[in-house]
């Protein structure tokens, strides 16, 4: 059977990946002081801008982000807990992280690799203690994975690292500055909120 995953990406430092980890490991509401930008727990926020941004005005934010992320991985060297954990390996578990114990054929799904890759990264994660493995009671023919405590340890890990690398970046702003990316951060999350909800809602059956 063919391989149809992507090419693994080259290293990002922890600070790239940070924002990743956090959405997975951290579920509580996140409260916006933009009106009509709520995103707490309770349920996504479904209000949409009142005008969409042109393309020419995404694809400058898109390049900004690639400079953004040219010249950290200029200055930093890859962050990682664990040295022996891969790129790949770490997609995986913050990919347990955000959605609990799930079927092999989900995780494979949700990533875009064949069944055969990620069982060899599923394989490397149990030998490690980092994830769990076991029969779906319900279907023998099915195997759940789960993120183990060490598995989690490591993220928390990750996310400290990249909370502090952040931090560093931060610091060289001043206070308006920080105003404006506090500003930028809670619209990014709202949308995020409304492009989750509306992924949810096409997956539905149609009753």
């Amino acid at each position: 059977m063919a391989d149809n995953s992507q090419p693994e990406s080259p290293p990002l430092t922890s600070l790239q990946l940070t924002i990743r980890v956090s959405a997975g490991r951290h579920s509580a509401g996140y409260t916006s002081s933009i009106s009509n930008y709520s995103t707490a727990a309770k349920g996504p926020e479904t209000t949409r801008p009142a005008t969409k941004a042109t393309i020419p005005e995404i694809e400058r934010a898109l390049a900004g982000y690639a400079r953004l992320v040219e010249v950290l991985s200029a200055s930093r060297t890859p962050d990682f807990p664990d040295p022996h954990v891969t790129m790949a390996q770490m997609r995986v578990s913050m990919l347990l992280s955000a959605v609990g114990e799930a079927r092999m054929s989900d995780l494979a799904h949700s990533l875009g690799s064949s069944p055969s890759t990620l069982s060899s990264l599923v394989d490397r994660l149990v030998e490690a203690g980092l994830a769990v493995r076991r029969d779906d009671p319900r279907d023998r023919r099915n195997v759940l994975v789960s993120l183990a405590p060490a598995g989690a340890q490591m993220l928390d890990q990750f996310n400290e690292l990249g909370a502090d690398a952040l931090r560093s970046l931060l610091e060289q702003l001043d206070d308006q500055e920080i105003a404006h990316v506090n500003q930028t951060i809670e619209l990014l999350v709202a949308a995020a909120r409304r492009l989750s909800a509306q992924q949810r809602s096409s997956e539905e059956p149609t009753p």
